[in-house]
């Protein structure tokens, strides 16, 4: 080999090693970054507001899932209906893992890694509210003053073309749709703006069903929500707290906001429903490209489509 051949091919060596080494460098650095957001996100606390249906239970398993203390808001916590069983059978499977089940007593108060804690909580009513207030201040371990953040996820859906639909359903709408977290803001705004957290809110799609025949008054409604983010998001600005509107992809909001539908007992492989497997009603990317935005960015923007991935730039570090 001549020495001009000979110093080509070092010098493509040496290029080929340096680009190794600025991947492998790379990988590092995102593997580090994951494992620093995942410690941030499990020294927070989130309620999810409205488990029994199917978005707020899928929302709440996500966050669980994603590093964050959960608690769940549901009618009857200790009942039988699908949530309920949903989240005893993740409950029952979490504590058979030897890494969660190792716990000390001076932590065993305290929500553990992925865990989700199911509270009596119904947000069409004051009294409901307020209890729920005081049991997760009860459950918040010593030196832990706040909540991260609120995710509003209750809602109705009541098909009925506007001609032949009762007022009352109307009414009732409103009052789970767009009263309902009015009164879980005010609720809960003193634990948030402790730890200058947010309020998630789900609107309506850009895409939706709500647009077909029979959901006039539902999508009224979800609207309502999206005008009293914005105005809520400006009164709240001062004191820190952000609020965020999620809006969601093309499902129907009857599957959307209706209980979950448990996999039913196929005889021949010995499956019972019972044991939690369940369909959840969005997408995975919809929950990784918005609603974990909207919870770790240390700016949140004020709308994540979750039909989209979302995009944001800020120009500030999380703590």
């Amino acid at each position: 080999m001549d020495p001009t051949t000979g110093a080509m091919l070092a010098l493509q060596i040496l290029a080929l090693c340096s680009i190794v080494a600025a991947l492998l460098a790379y990988l590092v650095r995102q593997s580090r970054n994951a494992s620093n957001e995942f410690d941030v996100r499990s020294k927070r606390y989130v309620l999810v507001t409205s488990c029994d249906n199917s978005v707020g239970l899928q929302i709440a398993i996500a966050l669980a899932e994603a590093g964050y203390k959960v608690f769940a808001g549901l009618l009857e916590p200790e009942g039988s209906s699908p949530s309920a069983k949903i989240i005893r059978a993740l409950d029952d499977q979490r504590k058979k893992e030897p890494a969660l089940t190792e716990i000390t007593e001076d932590a065993a108060d305290t929500l553990s890694q992925g865990q989700i804690v199911p509270l009596e909580l119904d947000t069409t009513r004051e009294d409901s509210l307020h209890a729920c207030l005081d049991a997760v201040r009860s459950r918040l371990p010593a030196g832990e003053d706040g909540l991260w953040a609120v995710v509003h996820t209750g809602g109705l859906a009541l098909a009925g073309t506007i001609e032949r639909q009762e007022s009352s359903a109307w009414e009732c709408m409103l009052r789970h749709n767009l009263v309902a977290p009015l009164r879980t803001a005010r609720a809960f705004i003193p634990l948030l703006r402790a730890k200058r957290g947010r309020i998630v809110l789900l609107g309506d799609s850009e895409a939706s069903f709500s647009r077909a025949s029979g959901l006039v008054a539902y999508s009224a409604s979800r609207r309502g929500v999206e005008g009293a983010a914005e105005a809520l998001r400006s009164e709240l600005l001062p004191s820190g707290v952000a609020v965020v509107l999620l809006k969601p992809p093309p499902v129907n909001p009857l599957v959307l906001y209706g209980p979950p539908i448990l996999k039913r007992i196929d005889v021949e492989i010995g499956v019972d429903g019972a044991d939690g497997t369940w369909t959840a009603p969005l997408p995975t990317k919809a929950i990784r490209h918005s609603l974990i935005p909207a919870l770790g960015s240390p700016c949140p923007i004020s709308m994540y489509n979750m039909a989209s991935k979302a995009r944001n730039f800020c120009a500030f570090n999380s703590d």
